[in-house]
């Protein structure tokens, strides 16, 4: 990486300027997950996938890793090294519901092109209540928040659904959430919680092939 973007943006002939590539580097950091996809992040994710090397050694600098699963068009960090970090009960339990729904869609091969799982929201609250003992409130006023706090960490986002439909919002749950929930990354925000929840439902676990 150069000591500034000052090089890199030289070279793109005016197509980039240097707060381009700062403002990139920004919105992965704190968004953690980039998607082709999302138009208010399209241009700092193309900008990324075409200085790989240079976003890599930017990142490694604050103890992160920059993966790219190019197939669903999205890039994403995850830490190297932290210290432990406490997350809010309901906001762990709710995340890990959703990691765990997504791999029962993955394993059952019920993924859309780009990798999401389409969950409606009785068959969330089941899963919720399967892996955590606990009811939730499927209600927009009381989902909307959780949502909005797991699409700014690009692992899901509430949809509306089709005319007709007794529920009118369903999740949508992002790629994202199997590199960003990893085995590691909850150990690392719901350890105590994890080991509380039944063993036979480990989000974590990861099925046979390729689940993207």
């Amino acid at each position: 990486m150069p000591r500034n973007w000052l090089s890199l943006a030289e070279s793109t002939d005016g197509d980039y300027v240097v707060a381009d590539f700062q403002q990139a580097l920004h919105q992965l950091v704190t968004q953690q997950c980039l998607y082709a996809r999302f138009l208010h992040q399209s241009v700092a994710y193309r900008l990324i996938c075409a200085f790989r090397d240079d976003f890599q050694d930017a990142v490694a600098l604050q103890g992160l890793r920059l993966g790219f699963k190019d197939k669903h068009q999205f890039c994403f960090v995850t830490q190297e090294v932290t210290k432990p970090q406490l997350m809010d009960k309901k906001d762990t339990q709710f995340l890990l519901a959703l990691r765990q729904v997504y791999h029962l869609h993955a394993t059952s091969g019920d993924l859309n092109e780009l990798g999401e799982a389409h969950v409606g929201l009785v068959e969330f609250q089941e899963g919720y209540k399967a892996l955590t003992g606990q009811d939730i409130d499927v209600r927009t006023k009381s989902i909307e928040p959780l949502c909005k706090m797991a699409y700014r960490q690009g692992l899901a986002r509430l949809v509306d659904t089709q005319d007709g439909n007794v529920q009118p919002h369903a999740i949508l749950i992002l790629p994202g959430i199997a590199e960003i929930l990893s085995e590691q990354a909850i150990g690392r925000f719901g350890a105590a919680l994890k080991a509380s929840m039944p063993a036979a439902n480990d989000p974590t676990a990861e099925p046979n092939g390729d689940a993207e």
